[in-house]
This record gives structure tokens, sequence and C-alpha cells, in this order.
């Protein structure tokens, strides 16, 4: 199994009509998570551009470091920051 999944839950931009609204990561990886594990049990990231505006919202569930979504799907997608909820305050890996 994939040491960790992630899945993007709204695309702030573009609202439930984007294509990035279900994505689910790592690209490549056939063994992740399911969909309805990684959100029920994951941790809630969000997704910021360099004015600092949310971009995407989702969540990430199993072993991993902090920087997985963005490096994987962010970075490509305009993203500079990731944020993890943490006790109801957003905080940056």
């Amino acid at each position: 199994m994939s040491k960790y999944t992630w899945v993007v839950c709204r695309d702030e931009r573009l609202g439930h009509s984007s294509d990035a609204t279900g994505r689910i990561g790592p690209p490549g990886a056939k063994d992740r998570a399911r969909f309805d594990h990684v959100i029920i049990h994951g941790t809630h990231f969000r997704l910021l551009n360099r004015d600092g505006d949310v971009c995407y919202l989702g969540y990430i569930e199993g072993d991993y470091s902090g920087r997985e979504p963005l490096d994987d799907f962010g970075l490509d997608n305009n993203c500079t920051d990731i944020q993890y909820e943490r006790f109801g305050e957003w905080v940056s890996a």
C-alpha cells in the first residue's frame, strides 16, 4: 500500500465543477487508500498561491511529512504553500 493518500475535495477558484475536485494522489500509485477512508480519517489541508489565496482544500492520510500534496499536485497548479488544520488553526508545513 502507498505510504500516504491525499484527496482534493474543493477547488476554491472554480468550485465543484473543477476537474481538480476528486483528484486523488500520489499520482501513479496503484494501492492508495480509498477516497472515503481518507476523508473520514485524514488530516485537513489547504494549498495556497503566492498571494496567500486558498486554491484547493483536501485531506491526507497515512505516513507523510507534510509537503506531499503540494509537491505532488500543488506546485504544478500555481500553489506555493500548504497548511494543515491543527486544533482549529491553519499551520504551514
